[in-house]
This record gives structure tokens, C-alpha cells and sequence, in this order.
């Protein structure tokens, strides 16, 4: 692996822990891999996590848990940006992430219109949806929070939480920031609603919840 990292060429074939990684090398690895699905980094003062393929069960929670905001925002009829998983990075904190997915919704108007990101002076999403990360040898909400991401949805594989940000650092919250109608809890539910309907069935299912709410 050093001989890579020396070399600069990305020729990574498992997830891993790398320590003592530099900046521009961090930044050399992103520009190798430009917009390819994989591999996934995350940076922080000089360690780097390198995630190579995410599972089947680890998409489907995130692709189901960004459907269920973006239904909820569409029915409130509220303007958003599903950023994905786009890398956002910045030297002057030493830390870069790609999130699970990431929505711009109260921040949408300062990013509306771009079609690249400027690292060091558009803010992070306003939410990111995290899958699976319990066990990352990188935790990621330091991350989160030196960005000055306002909200995380966190799903460990058994549970959703939702965390807000306040004074720097994440405190556990009932209910969503950016969706103030909807709660963990319901969250779950539609969770694991998706896994017994029907893929249009779950999708009345949020719409007529939504409408019951207004």
C-alpha cells in the first residue's frame, strides 16, 4: 500500500485505514479517481479511510432513506437538491467526506445554479444520510460537525437516529431539523415498510401520512 501512496497511482483493492497521508496526496487520490463510484474517501488530519464497494443492503437503506426525504419534501412542496455522494473537502481544516447521500434544502440558494461545488467557500449539505458507519475506523461526525453540517440521519442496520448540530457537536433529536413533521421513529417505519410493499404502494403510503400532517 505505501509503495502506492508513494507513487501516487490508485491501485487500492480493499477498504482500509492508511495513516500519515498528506494533503496533496489526499487530494492527488480524488483527482485519480475522478467520478468513479468507488473507491469512497474520507480524510481527516492525515488519515484516510478508503471504502471500496458499499453491500447491496447498504444501498438500499440509503437509496430508500433519500427517497423517503425527497417524497417528504416534495409533497410540503419544498425546493431541494439531492447532492448525492459528492466529495466535499477543505485544507484549511485537513478533513474531506463523501456522504451516504446529502440534501440542500435550506441552504439551496447559495448553491442553485453551480455545477461544481467550491470546496472552500459554499457550505456543506444541509443533510446527509449516513448507512452502516458504526464500525468506520474514521468516525465521521467530527467530520460532519467541522463542516458545519446541520443535520446527520444515521442508520446502524438496526435503528435510525436523527442528530442535530448545536455548539459544534451532534446531539441526538426526536425529530428531523429539515423535515420537522417527521420523526425517527416514523422514519423506521416507512424503513421497514419498504421491505414488505410494493415499491408504489410505499410511495401512497408517505404520500397520504404527508397530507394527514398539513
Amino acid at each position: 500500500m505505501s509503495a502506492v501512496l508513494e507513487s501516487k497511482q490508485l491501485e487500492l483493492t480493499k477498504s482500509e485505514v492508511i495513516y500519515g497521508v498528506s494533503w496533496d496526496l489526499y487530494e492527488s487520490l480524488l483527482e485519480n479517481i475522478g467520478e468513479m463510484p468507488s473507491p469512497r474517501l474520507s480524510y481527516d488530519s492525515g488519515i484516510l479511510e478508503v471504502k471500496m464497494t458499499n453491500s447491496l443492503k447498504h444501498e438500499e437503506s440509503n437509496r430508500t432513506l433519500a427517497r423517503l426525504a425527497e417524497m417528504i419534501l416534495l409533497e410540503l412542496e419544498i425546493d431541494f437538491v439531492n447532492c448525492g455522494s459528492t466529495t466535499y473537502k477543505r485544507r484549511e481544516i485537513r478533513k474531506g467526506f463523501e456522504p451516504d447521500s446529502g440534501f440542500y434544502i435550506e441552504s439551496l440558494s447559495l448553491i442553485e445554479g453551480k455545477s461544481d461545488i467550491d470546496y472552500e467557500k459554499d457550505p456543506p449539505p444541509d443533510l446527509t444520510i449516513e448507512v452502516n458507519r458504526t464500525n468506520s475506523s474514521v468516525p465521521r461526525m467530527p467530520i460532519f460537525a467541522a463542516f458545519g453540517v446541520k443535520e446527520v440521519w444515521r442508520f446502524d442496520g438496526k435503528t435510525i437516529k436523527f442528530y442535530a448540530l448545536e455548539d459544534g457537536i451532534y446531539l441526538e433529536t426526536e425529530t428531523s431539523v429539515a423535515l420537522p413533521i417527521l420523526t425517527s421513529k416514523k422514519a423506521d417505519e416507512f424503513l421497514r415498510d419498504s421491505r414488505k410493499l410494493k415499491s408504489t404502494a410505499w410511495a401512497k403510503q408517505i404520500r397520504d401520512w404527508v397530507k394527514k400532517q398539513n
